[in-house]
């Protein structure tokens, strides 16, 4: 196997079979580019070659097995993670194994290495409260400020994502009223959100105050002027919540990022008394049973069913012939 053969084989395998053949969408590609980018420099370290040196023998099985073990102690990845850069490897390998017969044993063994079993813990989110909170002790007097309210107002009234809110446009939003923004989310799914009066209202200023007049340019940036990212988003959301946490101590107890605000958004929802199907819909899930986990965590729901079912002390009396030693004697008189 040649080194060129090896980059021609990942371009292909991105520029052709991801995008043409699979239809995947722009999120799934990204994930899957991360996850060979960091195999490919983990295997470069640890054969002690460059990046175009490597062959697909220097990414055997054993490698694969440490970069796993790698991103979970060093990056300090969760076991969730780690299953999903397999994910993409295995995907790789199945393929550069169709394409490269010779390569056949090596893709099967690497398809071979399985999964992790992950625990499943109990979903964080912020009762309504924290949101206001973590809102208003964000300092609006400059224009990045401002542009952070409106960020985290956004994730928590639209349940989106944060690769969906990154990637917002502003062909994406109708100010008509009523006023609503379109989110691309997994699976190329689209859906329609509505938004308040004063959402629409502070996304209008925001765009004038960058004073964008393109039909179709990003909806955040960054302070160089660069589309804002999934991880720039999460910094600011961390260092937002770290100052709303010295007055509102629940917050430093929760693990707190852009996601937390999706979860508080379905627990919202289903407190104001919508239907799953409403709330599966809002946040774009594929299968019911995913918005059904939100039932099980909303912990004030769980407290009203303990309260509701709480043992009522039995005022019955007694029967008669309890009293009354002579059974018989009570039977003759009925």
């Amino acid at each position: 196997m040649t080194n060129s053969s090896i980059g021609s084989l990942i371009q292909a395998f991105f520029a052709d079979y991801l995008t043409s053949q699979r239809d995947m969408s722009p999120h799934t590609i990204a994930s899957y580019r991360d996850s060979v980018k960091l195999l490919l420099a983990f295997a470069a370290r640890r054969r002690h070659k460059e990046v175009a040196a490597l062959t697909f023998e220097d990414l055997g099985p054993d490698v694969v097995l440490e970069f796993l073990d790698d991103i979970e102690k060093t990056r300090g990845n969760a076991t969730r993670t780690r299953n999903v850069r397999l994910a993409a490897i295995h995907t790789l390998f199945g393929y550069v194994a169709a394409h490269e017969p010779q390569l056949l044993g090596l893709g099967q063994r690497i398809c071979a290495i399985p999964v992790k079993k992950t625990m499943t813990s109990c979903i964080t989110y912020l009762e309504y409260e924290e949101v206001l909170h973590i809102l208003a002790s964000i300092d609006q007097s400059r224009p990045p400020g401002r542009r952070d309210y409106l960020l985290i107002l956004l994730l928590f009234e639209t349940g989106a994502r944060a690769s969906e809110l990154v990637s917002l446009r502003t062909s994406s939003l109708r100010f008509v009223e009523p006023a609503q923004v379109r989110i691309l989310g997994k699976g190329r799914k689209e859906r329609i959100c509505p938004l308040r009066k004063k959402t629409a209202a502070l996304i209008r200023a925001h765009l004038r105050e960058r004073d964008v007049i393109s039909l179709d340019a990003p909806l955040f940036v960054g302070l160089r002027g660069e589309p804002l990212s999934r991880f720039g988003l999460l910094r600011l959301v961390q260092r937002h919540v770290r100052t709303a946490a010295k007055t509102m101590p629940s917050l430093a107890k929760k693990r707190i990022g852009p996601h937390t605000f999706r979860h508080a958004t379905a627990i919202h929802l289903l407190r104001a008394g919508n239907d799953l199907s409403v709330v599966r819909s809002w946040l774009g899930h594929v299968s019911i049973v995913t918005t059904d986990h939100y039932t099980e965590i909303d912990i004030e729901a769980k407290r009203r069913a303990l309260d509701a079912s709480e043992p009522v002390p039995s005022r019955r009396r007694n029967p008669s012939w309890k009293k009354d030693p002579d059974l018989l004697a009570w039977l003759e008189a009925l």
